[in-house]
């Protein structure tokens, strides 16, 4: 039967074909099984120096100096202790997004603060001025933010980018020296009391930045700017003034706004560790807001908090892991 001669070669080229197509198939479920990872995860931590300047005054009301009392919390140096984390988002809605969250603390080693009183405008008449320490001061920062990544080319990423930002500072006054006192010249030199005053300060900033990523296989530098909008508050307990309330002395609010910049540097040994290096300035400033001062006997007076301002740049270093 002459029509029955083909069908081997059918059969053959039907079990190659057979094959192929579950060889291609097993490949696929291979592949299929091994997705490209939802995210990744970046873990780093570290230490550095911040120094900063912290500077507040007053106004003396309509029959007063336009600055009555200005105090000034001049290159408080804090050793910092760092923790932040990044989550890169690689898959879903979030996909290109990095979610940011730090954490840092430090207590300071170094700093001065000067205490002046004047009688005349524009900083003139000083009848009062104390030097003091402002070793041991404190201050803490929590940072949330969301970045897109917005890739440039295979080296270079820009990163439009918003967040959250919670500082506070308990700022201390100690070992206290009057240099200036034209009212009692006798009470010139160490304070005839321990001072140990407080102002604890609480500052939350909501900020839109941009930064620019440059990544090699080894390396990668960052450069970010941000613009910030301010509120501020503060606490104070001055010790050893018997016609101030305590705890509370006195308290100040205010709103503002500010800036930031960070320059990051970062070596990456293999694909689990890093070693970093992070320069980063910030100068907030308020605008004119209330001081509140409340007295001993129960009363209270107001004026007016002319501004505060903080000017602070920082170096650290430290290590991440790459998960």
């Amino acid at each position: 039967m002459p029509i029955l001669k083909p069908l081997p070669k059918l059969l053959n080229a039907i079990i190659i074909a057979s094959g192929l197509l579950l060889a291609s198939t097993g490949a696929q479920a291979y592949y299929d099984v091994q997705p490209l990872s939802a995210y990744e995860l970046e873990f780093n931590t570290g230490v550095g120096n911040a120094r900063g300047t912290l500077s507040w005054n007053i106004s003396g009301g309509e029959n007063g100096p336009n600055i009555l009392s200005e105090l000034t919390y001049r290159d408080v140096n804090f050793r910092q202790f760092t923790m932040s984390s990044t989550l890169k988002m690689k898959r879903g809605w979030l996909a290109n997004h990095d979610l940011m969250v730090s954490f840092s603390t430090g207590t300071a080693n170094e700093g001065t603060v000067q205490d002046s009183d004047y009688d005349g405008d524009n900083r003139t008449q000083e009848y009062s001025r104390s030097l003091s320490s402002a070793v041991d001061s404190k201050m803490q920062d929590i940072n949330l933010g969301l970045a897109r990544r917005i890739r440039l080319d295979s080296y270079q990423t820009l990163r439009p980018m918003l967040g959250y930002t919670h500082k506070t500072q308990n700022m201390l006054m100690t070992e206290g020296v009057q240099t200036i006192n034209t009212d009692n010249p006798t009470a010139i030199g160490p304070f005839r009391g321990t001072l140990k005053s407080t102002y604890d300060t609480q500052w939350d900033s909501l900020w839109l930045g941009l930064g620019w990523n440059l990544e090699t296989r080894h390396h990668q530098l960052g450069l970010s700017a941000r613009y910030e909008w301010l509120n501020y508050a503060a606490v104070a307990d001055w010790n050893l003034r018997s016609d101030f309330s305590h705890p509370k002395s006195f308290e100040q609010s205010a709103t503002g706004n500010g800036f930031g910049l960070n320059l990051d540097y970062a070596f990456k040994f293999n694909q689990t560790l890093s070693l970093w290096i992070n320069w980063q300035q910030r100068s907030w400033n308020t605008d004119p807001g209330q001081d509140t001062v409340y007295f001993a006997d129960g009363s209270r007076g107001t004026t007016q908090l002319n501004e505060v301002s903080w000017k602070e740049s920082g170096i650290a270093t430290g290590m991440i892991l790459h998960f």
